[in-house]
């Protein structure tokens, strides 16, 4: 009690102190000084008055006693603000850095710093009425938190991490220790738990291993074959895919050296290894790699440096990628596309695109060139005598000895049946290609030994010059074309050289062309059709139309007969809609008799699409007559993606598709055939060219070419049909490969529409035939 009130009276004579502005000891020093002065001057009045000087004596001596005490209180009273100040400090870091709480002996929240409660979101009773574990996120194990709470409840202290949900759903992780307190019976009465957030840390950490996680698993199941090596070319890391591709059986390679697992490996590319580890990089697009037991590889790969943290380079890094088969695919593509399957010659897309190549080259250079076209004499009486085997041949020899005799003087190819092009490559003198020219037609002179029989072999052959004739690439084939067919009109086993004078030919033309107005107006052109016979029995057949002209004078005319009208554009389109309108119109005739069949298939030309029109009229004229898009297939060939009108092809074509009209893409397989077209365009069906067909039971290069065009079609997701069926083995045999309809002269050739009228069948409705 004494203690309490004299802290008490001194704090209220501190705070006097301090509101006067003075300090305790400096204002008792001078309460000393005066006292001592009233002492002498009383005494100077009075005397020596040994009393009042004792008196005075006295109080000075408490007076410096009472100093005394206060300088020892102050000096106590310093050290402990200095200590508070460090409590005070200590605690408030305590709370800002720190999470603080105590529970009682049942886990129960009784006690939580700011920091906690800041934290976590909740508030101190939110927290009192927690279960045991109740912040628990679930993280950790049910084991790892029974240990915690055993190894404090037995009164040890625990250190260690683990993880709460704060009360907006969030995780805190916290590294503490947790400290019990016992009680003088020495039982726990509480817990107190001081901890650090580490939730930052902790994500870091977990962000890091599952960065490291993906970047095994990159490593372990990327698509490709990649490997890292140290400087010293030892493997450091590798995907299962190097492993599958280099066919090996370790299931790691790290830590051993990669010449000693690829003992083969040649110089030139460790040299390369060299390059790379100072600092190049290296790659290469194609590239044949042929290993210790003979088999060849071809790799696109890719070899650069790996850096570490301090840009030195710690190795290489390589990626591989096999492309052997890929490779043997696109090579097997091109040549179906580009080469012709007979001869191996290029086609006529290939020549066409040497061609435009040759003649910029030879503007920049300022030579010549030959264009020259010929055609085998007499080459259909081998066929019709001898068989296609013979005059197959003939064509194989023939393209043997064109190729011997041009050498790199140009080039040859085979633009479909008995028809060769011939690209001669001058020097500025034209007398080379005369001369060339001559030299390949001795070549082709000598008799052909076929089956033990000689027979005479000659060409008829149509020569044009640039830049002398025309210097653009269709005007050059047009003149060779109009030499050949005057070099043939007088003869076979001429060459004809092109002059001004054929130009009198295209009088003709016209004039076939004025005719085939008249035609029209006289309705003279008429349709014949031809049954397409899917593989599926229960499904309907189609019909392919054909032009026919009942020409008055020459009788019935396919249209190889008259061809040349459709160089005239309108003429064409004109033609070309009367076909429209005839198919459209018999379509609806079958449809109102209520008879089964799947499409009408329409044959366009390139001139069909010249005025941008097509699907328009198509689609018009369908609506007109009643009949469905979804009647009708709509055939072309690749010389309308080339020739006149290409410009409007891909959006009538697309346009067409999507009414529901079927694009089928017909003479699939022959000089003009381009895989780009099928995926440029949507094209529903391929036609596979009946000139694979026909002898493909003996000759395995044709077979290989329907069995390929068949299996792109599924893989592509297209219909096939194959053309030139005229067997039962035939039918067997394209069935066998899956090709989806047949279209020949085995099941019927084409006729009139009254004449197919056996492949149609009336609707069953209710049970009975409707005609």
């Amino acid at each position: 009690m004494c203690t309490s009130r004299h802290t008490s009276v001194s704090g209220r004579f501190n705070a006097l102190m301090d509101a006067c502005g003075l300090e305790l000891d400096v204002a008792l020093m001078l309460a000393l000084a005066g006292l001592a002065a009233a002492t002498l001057s009383a005494s100077l009045v009075t005397g020596l008055d040994h009393a009042a000087v004792a008196t005075s004596s006295a109080s000075a001596c408490l007076l410096a006693l009472a100093a005394h005490c206060v300088a020892n209180a102050r000096e106590e009273r310093s050290e402990a603000d200095y200590w508070r100040g460090q409590a005070e400090s200590y605690g408030r870091m305590l709370n800002d850095y720190f999470l603080v709480s105590k529970v009682d002996a049942n886990g129960r929240f009784c006690e939580a710093n700011e920091n906690l409660l800041r934290r976590t979101g909740y508030s101190l009773e939110e927290l009192a009425g927690q279960p045991l574990g109740g912040l628990s996120s679930g993280d950790l194990s049910d084991d790892y938190l029974s240990c915690m709470w055993s190894t404090v409840r037995s009164g040890q202290t625990w250190s260690g991490e683990f993880c709460d949900r704060s009360k907006d759903g969030s995780r805190i992780w916290i590294r503490a220790i947790v400290i019990p307190w016992k009680n003088a019976r020495g039982v726990i009465e509480c817990m107190t738990t001081i901890g650090v957030d580490v939730t930052e840390q902790r994500n870091a950490e977990m962000e890091l291993k599952q960065a490291h996680a993906r970047l095994q698993a990159f490593i372990k199941h990327a698509p490709a074959a990649v490997a890292m090596f140290d400087t010293n070319m030892r493997y450091v890391a590798h995907t299962d895919r190097w492993l599958q591709d280099y066919h090996l059986d370790q299931s790691s390679l790290v830590g051993l050296g990669h010449y000693d697992v690829f003992p083969e490996m040649p110089a030139h590319w460790k040299s390369k290894h060299q390059r790379i580890l100072a600092g190049s990089t290296e790659r290469c697009e194609e590239e044949r790699f042929q290993r210790a037991d003979g088999s060849e590889n071809i790799l696109r790969w890719e070899v650069r440096p790996w850096y570490m943290s301090d840009d030195s380079i710690g190795g290489i890094i390589m990626l591989t990628e096999e492309i052997t088969e890929r490779k043997k695919l696109q090579d097997k593509l091109w040549s179906l596309a580009k080469l012709d399957s007979l001869t191996g010659l290029p086609n006529r897309l290939l020549f066409n695109e040497t061609l435009r190549d040759a003649i910029v080259a030879a503007e920049e250079s300022g030579s010549s060139l030959g264009v020259a076209l010929m055609d085998l004499d007499h080459f259909k009486e081998i066929n019709d005598t001898l068989g296609h085997d013979a005059g197959d041949e003939v064509l194989k020899i023939v393209a043997t000895r064109l190729q011997s005799v041009l050498g790199g003087a140009g080039i040859i190819a085979r633009l479909g049946g008995d028809e060769f092009a011939v690209l001669i490559l001058g020097h500025g003198n034209d007398d080379e290609i005369f001369t060339t020219l001559s030299e390949l037609k001795a070549a082709l002179a000598e008799p052909v030994n076929l089956a033990g029989t000689l027979r005479s072999c000659s060409a008829s052959i149509g020569l044009t010059i640039f830049p002398r004739d025309a210097t653009e690439q269709s005007d050059l084939l047009k003149n060779a074309d109009l030499a050949l067919y005057r070099a043939k009109s007088f003869g076979r086993g001429r060459t004809d050289v092109f002059s001004p004078d054929l130009r009198a030919s295209l009088d003709r033309k016209v004039e076939l062309q004025e005719h085939a107005l008249e035609a029209l107006q006289n309705d003279e052109f008429t349709l014949y059709f031809q049954p397409i016979i899917p593989s599926d029995a229960t499904a309907p057949p189609s019909f392919e139309a054909l032009l026919r002209w009942r020409h008055p004078v020459h009788g019935i005319l396919a249209p190889g007969q008259f061809e040349e009208i459709f160089e005239d554009p309108n003429v064409a389109v004109a033609i070309g809609d009367r076909v429209m309108d005839l198919a459209i119109a018999q379509a609806a005739a079958w449809q109102a008799e209520g008879l089964l069949f799947g499409r009408v298939a329409v044959n366009v030309t390139g001139a069909d699409f010249s005025f941008g029109s097509l699907a328009e009229r198509l689609k018009g004229k369908l609506a007109r007559a009643g009949v469905s898009a979804e009647k009708i297939c709509v055939e072309v060939t690749e010389r309308v993606f080339l020739g006149i009108g290409s410009t409007h092809v891909g959006d009538a074509l697309n346009e067409l598709n999507e009414a529901g009209v079927e694009i089928a893409l017909d003479d699939f397989g022959t000089g003009y055939a381009s895989l780009s077209h099928i995926k440029a365009y949507p094209i529903g069906r391929l036609k596979i060219d009946r000139s694979f067909v026909l002898d493909m039971q003996h000759n395995t290069d044709n077979l290989s070419i329907v069995q390929a065009i068949v299996q792109l079609g599924r893989s592509l997701g297209l219909c096939t049909t194959a053309e030139g069926v005229e067997s039962e083995a035939h039918v067997a045999l394209l069935r066998s490969m899956g090709c989806g309809s047949l279209q020949g002269y085995h099941f019927s050739r084409p006729a009139p529409a009254e004449d197919i009228r056996p492949f149609l069948k009336p609707r069953l409705r209710r049970g009975s035939r409707v005609a």
